[in-house]
This record gives structure tokens, sequence and C-alpha cells, in this order.
């Protein structure tokens, strides 16, 4: 079932739930806040109106487009297309900068000193839920591209949406067993300051870093009727640098000077940066291939495959050459 043929009932629930998830997660992390540092944290909700108010302006003007192309007649010069997620990188933007700004406060004031187990006093507001609700981000995320538009995804369509979420997804989740370094009172573990700060400050990116992915399959992809593959080099590329590279040092390190380990996230790091080099090794190569299909080599100049196609149809647009094709016929007909 679809609202005035444009978007399905499934799809606006998935853009409902992704709100109320959004509301669910910007309410713990201002509990913990304001449980913290007092009534001053309540400042917080300011933001958090900010990027509600961002999330339903994106979405309603995503749903007014997918309608307004849907009923577009076909005598009318079509819209330019926005790509395949319209408005999704806007969102996105506005709420991992609140997240980041939240993340990075948290952990430079009390997150470190929240209690590890069950209390009384304390409830169950300690470290198990600072990471459920930091999590929180990776579900959003996922909803966040299974609530757009995809009646009309083509294979590779789809190939770039599954792409993104498997790989986006599990990046989230690492920062999140990452960030959990600094919990004092579960593995008491001192970290040095500076190590401190490094863990913060790559978390944070890496909660951002999906925006570029977004950024690529959205508004920036006017008029394409097939998505860009180079999304795939600049994500794979960021996420090896800035987070998988980084994290899997400071593992290292915080192995080899305070013997404290998280061997199965070494290895999944270790393997991400050696799969994300053999990706890389793959998919450039292809989308040189697939821009010259599209007609242009990455110089920007016509194929000559485009130039022959292009002379064929001059050929038979010619009216002095279609003449001469009869004629041709004939004396075939006569020799043989």
């Amino acid at each position: 079932m679809k609202i005035k043929g444009a978007v399905s009932v499934c799809e606006l629930a998935v853009r409902v739930f992704t709100g109320l998830l959004i509301v669910a997660q910007a309410c713990l992390l201002d509990y913990f806040m304001v449980t913290a540092q007092g009534l001053p944290a309540l400042g917080w909700i300011v933001a958090d109106l900010q990027v509600l108010v961002v999330f339903v302006c994106c979405n309603y003007m995503a749903i007014r487009y997918f309608f307004r192309m849907h009923h577009q007649k076909k005598t009318v010069s079509p819209a330019p297309e926005m790509g395949l997620l319209p408005y999704a990188f806007i969102i996105w933007i506005s709420y991992s900068i609140v997240l980041m700004a939240k993340v990075a406060y948290m952990f430079k004031t009390f997150a470190r000193s929240l209690p590890a187990e069950y209390t009384a006093m304390e409830g169950y507001f300690g470290t198990n839920m600072m990471k459920i609700a930091i999590g929180l981000s990776a579900g959003i995320f996922a909803l966040l591209i299974a609530g757009h538009h995809r009646s009309r995804a083509s294979q590779r369509h789809r190939f770039c949406l599954k792409w993104m979420q498997s790989h986006v997804v599990f990046e989230l989740l690492d920062t999140v067993e990452f960030l959990s370094i600094l919990f004092i009172n579960e593995d008491q573990l001192l970290v040095p300051f500076a190590v401190e700060n490094a863990i913060i400050t790559y978390s944070c990116l890496n909660l951002i870093l999906p925006f570029v992915g977004l950024y690529q399959l959205s508004s920036v992809n006017f008029a394409r009727t097939k998505p860009n593959e180079n999304f795939t080099i600049y994500q794979t590329l960021l996420a090896t640098v800035m987070v998988n590279i980084p994290y899997l040092v400071i593992r290292l390190y915080l192995w080899h000077t305070l013997n404290f380990t998280t061997a199965l996230f070494i290895m999944k790091n270790f393997i991400a940066i050696v799969g994300s080099f053999w990706e890389l090794r793959m998919f450039i190569p292809y989308c040189a291939r697939a821009e010259e299909e599209e007609g242009r080599d990455p110089e920007g100049k016509e194929t000559t495959e485009l130039k022959s196609l292009r002379k064929e149809e001059e050929t038979e647009t010619d009216p002095s050459l279609r003449l001469q094709i009869p004629a041709s016929d004939s004396f075939d007909k006569i020799s043989a």
C-alpha cells in the first residue's frame, strides 16, 4: 500500500520509528548528563530539538519530492534527480554533530567513572546503558537507509545500500566497544591522557564519517541513473585511515604497555584493513571501466566507441545516404 502512489506505508512507518529512536537516544544521554552535571545540562535539549526539526523537515521534503516525481506528466521536462537517498546526508550531519559533541563532553567529564554494575542508588544507568545509548546510532543509521524510497532501485542501487548498511553499522558498533576502554570501573584501566584524547577523537570522527557515503548517494547525484561507485572508494579509504588503522594501533599499544587487549576487535581491525586494500585494488579499475561505459573516460573526453555510435546515428539521419540504401540492395539482388 502506498500513500498517494509515492511512499509506501511500511517506509513511512520506518521513518517514524527512526524518529522515535533518535528521541529515545537523546533522552537517555540527556538523563546521564542531567544526573551527573545538574540542571545546566538541560541546555542540550535545544540541540536535540534542532535535530528533530531537521529530521522532520528533510523527511517531508523527500516525500514531497517522490510524490512530485511520481505524478509528473511525461510531457513536462523531468525534474532533476536528487539521488537515491534525498536529504539523508543533511539528517545524518545534524544528528552526528550533536551526538559527537555529547560523547566528547560526557567522556571528558563523568562517563569514565560510571558504575559497571547495577546498584540501588544508580539503578540501571551504568556503563552498559551508556553503551546501549551510544550504540543506538548504528540502528538509527540502518533505519535511515531502510526508510527511504527504493521502489525504483536497480541492482546496483541495492548493492550500494547493502554495502553501506553492513559497513557503517559494524564500524559504529566497533566505536562503542572502543569507547568502553575508558570505563575505569569495568577493567580497572587507567589509560594515559594522550591515549584518552586519541580514543575520544577517533571515536567522534567515526560517528560523522557515514556522512560521506550518504552525501554521494544523495543530492550530489543529480541526473544520474546509476550510483557513483567512487563513493565506496572514499568511504573505504576514510574508514581505513581514520578508523581501523588508529583503532588497531591504539589497541596494540594498550596490549603492549598495559597488558589490556580485546583480541576479537584487534582481529576485526586487521581483517578490515586487509579487506579494504583488497577492495580498493578491485574497485579502482572497475570505476574506471564504469566511467568509460557511460561514454566518458576519467578525463571527461568522449570514448572512441561513443564517437563511432554518433557517426552511425548521423549516417542514418543523412537524407543523401538514406537514398543510396535501396540502390545498393537492388544491385546485390541483380548480381545474385
